[in-house]
């Protein structure tokens, strides 16, 4: 049975219920905590600290939790702030100043461009305030969709991190080599596009493995290969060790959190 045939089939949801209000209740705890971490907004505590709490709230909140939920978020907002604490020195809280003033110097036409995009933003959001609003709450007590939500950014953004501390070793060979001009300047852009790349590789691999198609995951791993073997071919062996354990790294969480994600659901791993 497909994820898809699973969410849609409403016979099944009393077997789980309350199962899935468990793992839903450790799949937000999780994700408010590795999600800041996977983007190191511990080290900008004004991002991590309210991320974490606003996620864990919207996935602890309503379930009939009693005082057991308010514990646990105030146990998730105490941990992402030792969190932060840990992490000093903190970066510098700043504003684009410049980023703002260039939207100041547009000319009248654009002006007016925005203005008008503005307004018609603003009465799309009116006209669907109503429904939008009501559906992000039907959503939102929907366990299996919210379990699926969370492993999704546990693979795609919590893993990140842990993947980068994986590979740290390679990239900073790689680095040293290409300062001493062993390897070519271009193989610096190879590794620094390596992060967004791995974003939507795990973002494809989850939903695959998540809805029970590994053979389709098995194709972005191949599209991934030949569209990356030109510049793996001319970095050499220290290159292609670094694109093989970050695959692999990539692969092997994608994997493990979709199973969980499928386990929790009910469903067999793969």
């Amino acid at each position: 049975m497909t994820l898809v045939e699973f969410t849609h089939n409403a016979s099944l949801v009393p077997k789980y219920e309350v199962s899935v209000e468990f793992y839903r209740a450790v799949f937000s705890v999780v994700a408010a905590l590795v999600v800041p971490m996977g983007l190191s907004w511990h080290k900008k505590p004004w991002y991590a600290v309210p991320f974490s709490t606003a996620y864990a709230s919207f996935g602890l909140l309503p379930l009939p939790l009693g005082e057991r939920g308010w514990l646990t978020l105030g146990a998730v907002v105490m941990t992402s702030v030792s969190a932060a604490l840990l992490c000093r020195p903190w970066e510098r809280f700043s504003i684009n100043f410049e980023r703002i003033a260039s939207f100041t110097a547009l000319n009248t036409g654009k002006r007016i461009a925005l203005a008008m995009l503005l307004i018609a933003g603003a009465v799309y959001a009116y006209i669907g305030a109503g429904s939008t609003f009501r559906r992000v709450i039907e959503l939102s007590d929907s366990n299996r969709i919210f379990i699926v939500i969370s492993g999704c950014l546990i693979a795609v953004v919590g893993c990140g991190n842990i993947i980068a501390k994986i590979v740290k070793p390679l990239v900073d060979e790689i680095e040293s080599n290409v300062a001493t001009g062993i390897l070519a300047s271009e193989i610096t852009e190879f590794v620094s596009s390596a992060a967004h790349i791995g974003w939507i590789e795990r973002v494809l691999l989850f939903g695959f493995l998540a809805s029970g198609k590994p053979e389709a995951a098995a194709l972005v791993i191949a599209a991934k290969s030949f569209t990356r073997s030109t510049a793996i071919s001319q970095g050499g062996r220290l290159v292609a060790d670094y694109y093989l354990v970050g695959t692999l790294a990539s692969v092997a969480s994608a994997l493990l959190v979709s199973c969980a994600t499928r386990l929790a659901l009910g469903l067999p791993p793969i």
